[in-house]
């Protein structure tokens, strides 16, 4: 019998006594300036592991990125933060928070007015699933960010962030977890407003589980760069098993919450605020507003737009032949705002586009674009049927096309690779 697409796996937990010290809330829901202060401020934070290229400081390469996240693994590793299982398993992990908790700074969608508590499984992720059609992607990447993650897994070898996956799940599926978290959770920790539990399964439940996720996709909504870099790891560690899976937390698709990825673009041709006005005219209706609250996309086809202290509200033409993803607000201001009208290919690693989720706040991206007279906008949030249909279609969306929340933190499972800091603990 062939291994399960999502399998146990021997992992590490983080004990509770060292739970709020360790865990980090997602990397891009902070600013490098945030992330640095916050570092330095409590040295076993895992955000001293995930570091990426905007952590860099001057001087510092991603060699030194690479020798930083390895020191702050070892140190949380030699004091004895995370515990070890003596066995494969699955693990129930529940996150849940009122609503304003998850959201951050709501005022680009309209407020959901609802607690939210999302529960899935996690195991190890098998990637030839991602090759026969198994598990679907829907985002293209940055190869520069993969290529930093694949860096990281060859050296400090070791994952604590959860590709997240999601599928259509099976009522007995669904019973099974349900019972399993009416007991008392190994881990419960509170991070950035969002409560965390982990149970894990009993080996009995273990074997009832494997079959219930046979004969399904499964879809990626979170991690597309790091199933990127997995791949590259792979193939730079042909001869170690462990490389041939990620970690991976799987949620039922209706339990599931997306905001928006905003996107900060430059204009290649350095015009006026007057002059990007009616360049913006040929692809919509726009209408100067006096702030966010006016500029704020309410629905599909609005965009809020940004340029030197100005609010406007866009809102997109019709378009003839829409398709999945066609139709998409991301689709279109890659290929209508910022490539038609802006000059920039979203695409190529030199764009100069970057991004801001939504929980990171509006605050951010005014403060962003004031800096370098860069154009913001203001982006209606994906709907997870369209992510889903876009992936079944094969096609693919702009990078940064959807921002699940919560999502989970890294330091509160650990995979083990067998190498790095990791080569003498054996491999998960």
């Amino acid at each position: 019998m062939s291994a399960p697409l999502l399998s146990p796996f021997q992992g590490w937990l983080i004990r509770p006594e060292w739970a709020p010290r360790v865990t980090a809330g997602a990397y891009d829901s902070k600013t490098p300036e945030q992330r640095r202060a916050i570092v330095e401020q409590n040295p076993f934070s895992y955000l001293g592991v995930t570091r990426s290229h905007e952590d860099r400081f001057e001087g510092c390469s991603d060699t030194e990125l690479l020798r930083l996240s390895t020191q702050t693994l070892e140190r949380i590793l030699e004091a004895g933060a995370f515990a070890a299982s003596d066995h494969a398993a699955y693990y129930a992990y529940r996150l849940s928070s009122p609503d304003e908790s998850v959201a951050g700074d709501r005022s680009a969608v309209p407020p959901a007015g609802r607690p939210f508590d999302q529960t899935g499984i996690v195991g190890a992720l098998d990637l030839d699933g991602l090759r026969d059609g198994r598990v679907l992607t829907h985002e293209n990447i940055r190869h520069e960010r993969a290529s930093l993650i694949t860096d990281h897994l060859s050296h400090v070898g070791a994952t604590s962030s959860p590709v997240s996956l999601t599928h259509v799940a099976r009522p007995e599926l669904l019973e099974i977890l349900s019972s399993v978290t009416l007991r008392s959770p190994e881990v419960d920790v509170v991070v950035d407003g969002v409560r965390n539990q982990v149970w894990t399964f009993p080996s009995d439940e273990t074997t009832i589980i494997e079959p219930l996720l046979e004969d399904q996709v499964f879809y990626v909504t979170d991690g597309h760069h790091r199933c990127a870099a997995a791949f590259a790891a792979r193939a730079a560690n042909p001869n170690r098993a462990p490389f041939t899976r990620t970690l991976a937390v799987l949620f039922p698709h209706d339990q599931l919450r997306v905001e928006a990825f905003h996107r900060r673009a430059p204009d290649r041709s350095f015009r006026s605020t007057p002059e990007l006005v009616d360049a913006l005219g040929t692809v919509g209706h726009l209408t100067a507003v006096s702030g966010v609250a006016s500029a704020q996309p309410t629905a599909r086809g609005e965009v809020g737009v940004y340029h030197n202290g100005s609010w406007f509200r866009l809102v997109l033409d019709p378009l003839e032949r829409p398709t999945s993803l066609a139709s998409l607000d991301v689709e279109r201001l890659r290929r209508d705002v910022i490539g038609h009208v802006l000059g920039v290919n979203e695409l190529a690693h030199d764009s100069d586009v970057d991004y801001v989720p939504n929980p990171a706040g509006i605050a951010e991206l005014v403060s962003r674009c004031d800096a370098d007279g860069h154009v913001g906008l203001l982006v209606y949030p994906t709907d997870i049927n369209d992510l889903m249909a876009v992936a079944a279609a094969g096609d693919l969306m702009p990078p940064k096309s959807s921002y699940l929340v919560p999502k989970p933190p890294s330091g509160v499972f650990l995979r083990s690779l067998g190498v790095g800091v990791t080569e003498d603990s054996g491999p998960s």
